[in-house]
């Protein structure tokens, strides 16, 4: 009987090792993490714990991307290619933009398997790439291995980028619950760049944003109105599924500069999920000029709220205020210049006194006229060119003070011969 028992283990060892020969090809990179995770379970089963252990922590069980990780029933990893990952919590696993790759794991692990996605370092390269890990749970341990591929390229398919940076989004949802992934993509962490999620209700109230303050959350999405005026508010809760819409936002990655933002849009179990990316070249001051003047006064009229009629007085007097063409200027309650950063020979002196334009049109009286907001068009000296051309600018009454910035239209002014 000995014997028998010592044959019947001999051909089990040799029927292991050829199930190991008999995975598919490496090409078909799905199936065969799946193999490598299953000839793992098999060498558990027929060797035991502590020998699949030291067999998966020596460099023998590498096959080139393909690694083994095991936690054990506390997950703690006590398998891995890292030797300093030995001993750590699987919990203490993130991805470079703070993704809780750890918890997924826990989360996806079962005695099926499950798939999970996220960017991780590839050993092999250095490089951050998206792995694909397949996920099992069995006799109170977790096995997992995976395999890397580049994945759509953030500089050449930003698109495809910011889809895939959504549907992480939702995994991490689906496997965590709403609140984990509402906690985690209102932290910077989350945050990739230019890449950042927005969470919002199906009402469209704001739950998640990585770069907004607490004063931003809880506000309606449905009211969104970008500085061109397009409402994109709407249009973003009458996607039902999904889609793609572009607006003017500013890039958290450019000092928050204006840009066009193209924002993929995804409904997914009554919430709204959505992130975006900015595109290159484009210039709100050449190509929505009127915004960027109406822009420019409500930033000033910020300064003069939070800092005070000094220091905003001072700025707006100063160099540093002027770029190129653009400037805000402020007159008082009476009507006197009091911020000019262009014309301070102006300061002082009355506008509606002296401003009358090359086309005999009082400017001034036009300026003293405004009650609320309103847009004023005019000749006057471009501090570009320093030659006069039409002008229309942008006038607010904010606190008694009138604040005004403006754009020039090249050619529309042409002075008689």
């Amino acid at each position: 009987i000995s014997g028998l028992r010592a044959d019947i283990a001999v051909l089990s060892d040799r029927i292991g090792r050829l199930s190991e020969y008999a995975r598919p090809s490496t090409s078909e990179a799905a199936a065969y993490t799946q193999s490598y995770v299953e000839a793992a379970i098999s060498r558990y089963e027929r060797d035991g714990r502590e020998a699949t252990i030291a067999h998966y922590n020596s460099p023998e069980s590498v096959d080139g991307q393909w690694n083994l990780m095991i936690a054990d029933e506390q997950h703690d990893i006590v398998v891995h290619t890292n030797p300093e990952s030995i001993g750590t919590a699987t919990e203490s696993v993130f991805g470079p933009d703070g993704y809780p790759v750890g918890e997924l794991i826990l989360a996806a692990a079962t005695t099926e398997g499950r798939w999970i996605q996220y960017r991780f370092a590839n050993s092999a390269n250095g490089q951050v790439q998206l792995k694909h890990s397949w996920v099992v749970r069995h006799d109170g341990l977790i096995f997992l291995s995976g395999w890397y591929e580049g994945g759509p390229s953030a500089e050449h398919n930003p698109g495809a980028y910011t889809q895939a940076y959504v549907q992480r989004a939702i995994q991490l949802h689906g496997l965590l619950g709403s609140e984990a992934a509402i906690e985690h993509y209102n932290t910077p962490d989350s945050a990739d760049g230019q890449w950042y999620m927005f969470i919002h209700n199906a009402d469209g109230t704001r739950l998640a944003h990585a770069y907004r303050g607490e004063g931003w959350l809880g506000t309606n999405a449905g009211e969104g109105e970008d500085i061109t005026g397009y409402r994109y508010g709407p249009d973003m809760l009458a996607i039902e599924d999904r889609g793609w819409l572009a607006y003017v936002f500013t890039n958290p990655a450019h000092e928050d500069e204006y840009q066009r933002k193209h924002a993929w849009i995804v409904r997914h179990e009554g919430l709204i999920f959505g992130s975006g990316w900015y595109e290159d070249g484009y210039d709100l001051q050449s190509e929505q000029p009127a915004a960027y003047a109406q822009l420019l006064v409500e930033q000033a009229i910020e300064r003069y709220d939070t800092e005070g009629r000094e220091a905003a007085l001072a700025y707006h007097n100063s160099g540093e205020s002027v770029d190129g063409e653009w400037y805000v200027f402020i007159i008082d309650e009476t009507g006197a210049r009091i911020a000019h950063p262009t014309r301070p020979d102006l300061l002082g002196k009355l506008v509606q006194d002296d401003s009358e334009d090359p086309t005999g049109f009082n400017y001034g009286e036009a300026f003293i006229a405004v009650i609320g907001a309103e847009w004023v068009s005019y000749v006057f000296g471009n501090p570009t060119t320093g030659e006069p051309e039409q002008k229309h600018t942008w006038l607010v009454r904010h606190d008694g003070l009138l604040f005004g910035a403006g754009w020039y239209e090249p050619g529309a002014y042409q002075p008689e011969s």
